[in-house]
C-alpha cells in the first residue's frame, strides 16, 4: 500500500486545479458566465447611424466649400486650422468606428450585433440618400397624387411660418452646396 503525504491545500494548488477544471472561470471569474445585458435599441441605433453618417458624408464631400466658408468668416486663421483639423479628426475617427461596428457585426452575437447591424443599416440609408440622383426624387414627386403633394406643401408652409426670420430660399442642405 502506498503512503500519501497529506498536506494542506494552498491557494496556488487551488488556482492550478481551478485552471485545469474551468479555464474560463479561472481567467474571468463570474463574468465568464454572465449574460450580456446590453439592451436592444433598433430604432435609436438606426437613426444614430443615419445622422452620424449623413454628417460625415456631408463634411467629406464639401471640404472645399467648408474651407471657403471659413475664409469668408471672421474667425482667426489659427482657429480656422483648428476647425479643419477637428473635422479631419472626425472623419478619421468615424472611419475607425464604422470598421469597429463591422467587426462587431460579424463577430459578436445578441444585442450588440443587433445594435451594430441597425447602426450600419442607418449608415447605408444615409449613403443611399446622398448618392441618389435628383432625377429619382423628381420622378417620385411626379408620381404622387394631388393629396400627397398638398400634404407636403402644407408641411412645408407650416415649417416656413413657424420659424420666423429665416430666408428659406437661401437655406440648402450641406450636401447640395458646392457641387
Amino acid at each position: 500500500m502506498r503512503k500519501y503525504a497529506f498536506r494542506k491545500q494552498t491557494r496556488s494548488d487551488f488556482d492550478s486545479r481551478l485552471k485545469r477544471l474551468d479555464p474560463a472561470f479561472s481567467k474571468h471569474g463570474h463574468k465568464a458566465y454572465q449574460k450580456d445585458t446590453t439592451p436592444e435599441r433598433p430604432i435609436l441605433c438606426a437613426l444614430a447611424g443615419f445622422g452620424w453618417f449623413y454628417l460625415v458624408i456631408g463634411i467629406a464631400r464639401n471640404k472645399a466649400y467648408i474651407q471657403d466658408s471659413l475664409l469668408q468668416g471672421s474667425l482667426a486663421p489659427q482657429h480656422q486650422d483648428l476647425v479643419v483639423s477637428g473635422l479631419g479628426a472626425l472623419l478619421a475617427v468615424s472611419g475607425v468606428m464604422i470598421l469597429l461596428h463591422l467587426v462587431r457585426f460579424f463577430l459578436k452575437s445578441g444585442p450588440r450585433r443587433t445594435n451594430s447591424r441597425n447602426l450600419l443599416m442607418g449608415a447605408t440609408a444615409a449613403l443611399a440618400l446622398v448618392y441618389t440622383p435628383p432625377s429619382v426624387f423628381q420622378a417620385g414627386l411626379g408620381m404622387m397624387d394631388e393629396n400627397s403633394r398638398s400634404l407636403i406643401l402644407a408641411a412645408h408652409s407650416t415649417v416656413k411660418s413657424s420659424v420666423p426670420g429665416v430666408d428659406w430660399d437661401k437655406v440648402a442642405l450641406v450636401t447640395s452646396l458646392g457641387q
